[in-house]
């Protein structure tokens, strides 16, 4: 499967938590742009929803959940600026000028 896709992904790494790349999903405040305890103040949002990801059970599929709106190019784009590590990310993708195209179904 991955040598079927292997030219569609892109490794990240985010320098604080992945969690903190989320909040701008979340939060519209002063959040949005946190670098620390992101994980605490990412599941006060999704306690809205129901659930809550625990920090020594990291589902993946929670993750899905979390950040399918992030397949939105459109989405991506609006909030990638308020987060400095996502920012940088970003920017370096485009410097690099690799295309983020939709959501694809694999």
């Amino acid at each position: 499967m991955f040598k079927k896709i292997e030219k569609k992904i892109i490794f990240a790494i985010s320098v604080h938590s992945t969690e903190c790349w989320l909040l701008p999903l979340y939060y519209s405040d002063n959040r949005k742009g946190k670098i620390v305890n992101c994980l605490n103040t990412l599941n006060e949002a999704l306690k809205k929803g129901n659930f809550t990801i625990d920090s020594k059970n990291k589902m993946p599929q929670y993750y899905e959940i979390v950040s399918k709106k992030l397949l939105k190019h459109k989405t991506l784009m609006k909030i990638y600026k308020h987060n400095p590590s996502l920012k940088t990310f970003i920017e370096e993708i485009n410097k690099k000028k690799i295309v983020i195209e939709e959501e694809e179904d694999f």
